[in-house]
């Protein structure tokens, strides 16, 4: 079964109690929202009391989600305003919280930052517990599960000592969940109940609640699906009661899971289409785009491509849409250590900066050194070949007479041969030196842009802080941190291109096991298929398959050859694609993939009916840096590395191509069982 994480939705309610501390007679109901809503509307209020209703109502109004976010801003304004530390605080841990519902996760986390800062300053110990509380999560989410469970342990301590049960629970919980997606299930039902005690023993229903799917989730991972399903069950109808939807969709997709694993495809089918329907009613990205990818699965099982294709549509509409996790992590750890000042914070960003010139620097002249002493011994060897040439001429006008002084050069001719044969490979390397530099010099060129752009805006900060300007201090900091990010990128390009070329020498992995090639086949079939429509909307192609069920299972690498395979169909749906855009005439790309075992052999084959290889270019299409492609489309290592991975496997590439009618690969790999 496929587990479902609830993370991203249980600290959306929970870490709201940090409010209900100081109003718990208001509860979550929506009518509370609606009637605090009208008495915020006819009255003309100020103060705290202005605060503690903007408070109330951001937390109650639980339909409206942008509603509630415009209280949970005007709050912090309002609190800000005043130097109120403490509803500061509250403003900016509801924001976190619209924000996550509405799918902004960089947005979320940076208020959860904000929240601990203005607790800290307020001395709420209880409110500083449950903002890392929230961050906790957020770093869940992001699969660094060790941060996570630093600032949930950190938030419990702290709530132990204050004895303040229901956000001690609330806490708790979320320490439970993150056992739990970490697949450590005894520690997590043993969280989970000591929430659900201290929850029923406060009458907290929606805690109850959680905890009560929460455990069915963790009884459905270790197998147990009829105790998974009674304890779903019983969560669905109380979170209703409490209108709460967003984690209903994540339990129906629950439901959905442990109905296909009783073989009950309709049932399974209904639960996903319910799951969609409430997340589309109340506008939640993350459930609409889970619940399109389950029923990508779904249809496409059941031979229903037409609606395959349109959920898959949906699925990469709204994954898109929400911000991407990389973002996430870049922000957690930007504001880890954000005790550390303003001032300290830019000594060390100037630092790094330093770091990272020199560091390029070096870099740039030990590529500029490679290339001086490879020009020099290629100019040496090409001496040398001319004077062999001008050897081998005497060599021929040698008479009888002179036998004796022939074998002599015919000596030498030989030991000149064998320089020529080494000036070749020479050449080669040369070759593969240029392209590495062509490929380096532009990453290089960005880092070395930003990093002056860095320098010049660093001259500003230190400007403006010296003015005592702190807003323009703030816009030129958070420009270096956008030019930083950059330059980590061009950086990260660069060292991907060094580690391409590594794995170039070094293709081989000793981790092989035993792989069901055609299931291995198919996966990456699919991948290449989505990761082409992803960047071209407009692709279409006919896929077919036709796997040999005797081919079973070999002892291969599988992420290795996986690569292999798609390389191989990356460049066929390339082919047709390209032949698509320039034909004038009905033409309908397809590609197709097979599979075939015969005399202890197993064959892979990706045919298209794409643009097809000339004879020319059907020599090189195996040598490094070599590509058909435009410019910046191919780097020209693709086939290399598989041809390389292949021979590591004592397999073989063979490829049969005619120009124009299309172009079929086929891989052969021993069919080796044996243990690794």
């Amino acid at each position: 079964m496929v587990p479902v994480s609830f993370q991203k939705y249980i600290l959306w309610i929970l870490t709201g109690l940090t409010c209900l501390v100081s109003y718990f007679g208001y509860g979550q109901d929506q009518k509370v929202a609606d009637s605090l809503a009208q008495i915020y509307q006819k009255d003309s209020l100020n103060g705290t009391k202005k605060l503690e209703l903007l408070t109330d109502l951001s937390f109650n109004e639980v339909k409206n989600l942008n509603l509630s976010l415009q209280y949970a801003e005007e709050l912090i304004r309002e609190a800000g305003s005043t130097g109120n530390y403490l509803y500061l605080h509250k403003g900016y841990l509801q924001k976190g919280n619209k924000k996550r519902l509405l799918g902004d996760l960089s947005e979320a986390l940076d208020a959860y930052f904000k929240s601990a800062e203005a607790a800290d300053k307020a001395k709420y110990i209880v409110g500083e517990a449950n903002a890392y509380g929230t961050i906790a999560d957020v770093y869940g989410l992001s699969k660094k599960h060790g941060d996570a469970m630093v600032y949930y342990k950190k938030g419990i301590a702290i709530l132990r000592l204050s004895g303040d049960s229901i956000p001690l629970a609330s806490i708790i919980l979320n320490a439970g969940e993150e056992f739990r997606t970490s697949k450590i299930y005894d520690s997590a039902l043993l969280y989970f109940n000591e929430a659900k005690a201290i929850f029923e023993k406060k009458k907290y229903s929606a805690g109850s609640a959680y905890t009560i799917g929460n455990m069915g989730m963790v009884y459905a991972s270790l197998g147990n699906n009829s105790l998974a399903e009674k304890n779903i069950n019983i969560a669905i109808p109380m979170l209703e009661e409490l209108v709460d939807y967003y984690p209903i969709c994540d339990y129906l997709l629950s439901m959905c899971d442990i109905y296909l694993e009783k073989q009950d495809k309709t049932t399974a089918l209904n639960y996903a289409l319910r799951s969609l329907q409430l997340a589309e009613d109340h506008h939640l990205k993350e459930q609409i785009r889970d619940a399109n990818l389950k029923l990508t699965g779904l249809y496409e099982s059941s031979g229903n491509f037409e609606k395959t294709y349109s959920c898959y549509k949906g699925y990469i509409k709204y994954r898109d849409s929400i911000n991407n996790l990389s973002v996430i992590e870049r922000i957690a750890d930007l504001r880890r250590n954000f005790e550390v000042s303003q001032k300290q914070a830019e000594v060390n960003l100037l630092n790094q900066q330093k770091k990272l010139q020199r560091v390029l620097l070096t870099l740039a002249l030990i590529v500029l050194g490679v290339i001086v002493v490879l020009v020099i011994i290629l100019f040496r060897n090409y001496r040398q070949k001319q004077k062999a040439y001008t050897l081998l001429t005497k060599a021929k006008a040698v008479t009888e007479q002179q036998r004796d002084q022939t074998n002599k050069a015919l000596e030498k001719l030989k030991r000149a041969q064998a320089h020529l044969i080494q000036s070749e490979k020479l050449a080669s390397l040369g070759q593969l030196t240029a392209g590495i530099a062509h490929e380096i010099q532009n990453p290089l060129n960005f880092v070395n842009n930003f990093s002056e752009v860095n320098t010049e805006l660093i001259a500003e900060l230190q400007e403006a802080n010296k003015n005592g300007n702190t807003d323009e201090v703030h816009a030129i900091s958070e420009d270096i941190f956008s030019n930083e990010a950059k330059i980590s990128h061009h950086g990260k390009r660069a060292d991907a291109i060094v580690k391409g070329m590594l794995q170039h020498s070094r293709p081989g992995d000793p981790g092989k096991k035993l792989t069901d090639i055609n299931a291995l086949t198919s996966e990456y079939f699919r991948l290449a298929y989505h990761g082409q429509r992803a960047k071209d909307k407009s692709f279409n192609a006919a896929m077919h398959t036709n796997f040999d069920p005797e081919a079973g299972e070999i002892n291969i690498v599988p992420q290795e050859i996986g690569r292999v395979i798609l390389n191989l169909v990356n460049n066929a749906f390339y082919a047709v694609a390209t032949k698509s855009k320039e034909t004038q005439n009905d033409f309908n790309p397809a590609v197709t993939v097979s599979t075939k075992k015969a005399n202890d052999q197993v064959f892979i084959l990706v045919k298209d009916n794409g643009t097809g290889i000339s004879s020319q270019v059907k020599e090189k299409i195996f040598q490094p840096f070599f590509t058909t492609k435009g410019p910046g489309i191919g780097t020209g290592l693709g086939l290399s590395l598989s041809y390389d991975i292949v021979k590591v496997h004592g397999g073989e590439i063979k490829v049969e191509s005619e120009e124009g009618v299309g172009s079929e690969f086929v891989v052969i790999l021993p069919a080796d069982k044996s243990e690794a």
